[in-house]
């Protein structure tokens, strides 16, 4: 129930030996590591050893403790997962690798309080107030400082933030190499904490990497041709995504297409290839959102967060099962 408004599609290519991962960091830029191993020691708010939860992708995934869920007010919304490992010689960085997506929270957040809520009244809302700025600046501090996750290292007795990543949203898996400064505390130990607001992560693995290394080159490969389900729109449907533009493939719900790179034949190494896009999408205000609304205006605040967590928690069961069964969860 949505329109897609996509920009531009390419394809990064990172060659690298066998024994490397190649993956994008905090600022999407790639990364690639070697060295990886599970954690010395991962455990949870709730004081949940989580090794075996988070040791490799397996489908198995972690989500918060459900008395954090419970307990969640104004003034303490955060879950977190403390890592430690073990402090590497000689390098002053490592990464944490994230194999994640969010859980329905975020959706309940945007379907059901941002928009489902007001009804009719969230079309103005979205094309007519968030256009102004001083709405847009503080909707956007207020999101960014209570969604997605935050990575802090244990410096001198107290964790200090050096990472923030967005939310991906509730589909796709997503891989990241988070770069951290390798600070010994303890017993020459690294110890690293992820924050989040409680439920809004599924977690499928943690690991750690201690050599990292920028890739020498990397190679830019565009699309070299779309199929559409009628092939008179293949033409235009792929300038409209190779380039940067002014130009957009739009789609609407039941519409598919796919799309072909040619990357030509390895000479040595592995390649990894990262597909980067650009675009967005608008939602459709859905009939029972207008015939169910409250007319209660959303409004950026933790009070609002906590009315969202606490709705979550009622229709997480029936939520997930209904979304997971529907939808395809791509990996």
């Amino acid at each position: 129930m949505e329109t897609h408004y996509i920009n531009h599609l390419e394809l990064i290519e990172v060659t690298h030996e066998p024994g490397e991962m190649a993956l994008p960091d905090q600022q999407l830029q790639p990364l690639v590591v070697s060295g990886i191993s599970a954690p010395a020691r991962v455990r949870d708010r709730a004081g949940r050893d989580l090794a075996e939860f988070v040791r490799a992708p397996d489908g198995v995934l972690f989500s918060s403790d459900p008395e954090t869920v419970r307990d969640v007010s104004t003034a303490d919304l955060d879950d977190y997962i403390d890592i430690t490992m073990a402090a590497p010689r000689g390098a002053d960085s490592v990464a944490v690798l994230l194999d994640m997506r969010n859980s329905l929270l975020n959706t309940v957040l945007l379907y059901d309080h941002m928009l489902g809520a007001p009804g009719i009244r969230s079309i103005d809302w979205v094309n007519r107030d968030l256009d102004h700025i001083g709405n847009a600046i503080e909707m956007g501090r207020w999101y960014n400082s209570r969604m997605g996750m935050r990575i802090s290292v244990l410096d001198r007795g107290k964790y200090r933030q050096v990472a923030r990543i967005g939310d991906s949203g509730p589909i796709a898996f997503r891989d990241n190499a988070i770069v951290v400064p390798a600070i010994r505390s303890g017993r020459d130990s690294v110890r690293i904490r992820l924050s989040f607001t409680a439920d809004n992560w599924r977690i499928d693995a943690i690991r750690t990497a201690t050599v990292l290394r920028r890739p020498g080159s990397t190679r830019l490969v565009p699309a070299a041709r779309v199929k559409m389900a009628d092939p008179v729109q293949n033409t235009p449907a792929l300038a409209a995504l190779r380039d940067a533009d002014e130009s957009y493939l739009i789609t609407s719900p039941g519409q598919s297409f796919s799309v072909e790179f040619d990357v030509g034949k390895s000479i040595a190494g592995t390649r990894t290839y990262m597909l980067a896009s650009q675009g967005y999408y608008t939602e459709w205000v859905r009939g029972t959102w207008i015939k169910n609304a409250s007319g209660k205006a959303f409004a950026p605040s933790d009070a609002s967060l906590v009315e969202a967590i606490r709705d979550w928690r009622t229709k997480q069961p029936e939520m997930e099962n209904q979304f997971y069964s529907t939808r395809i969860s791509t990996r």
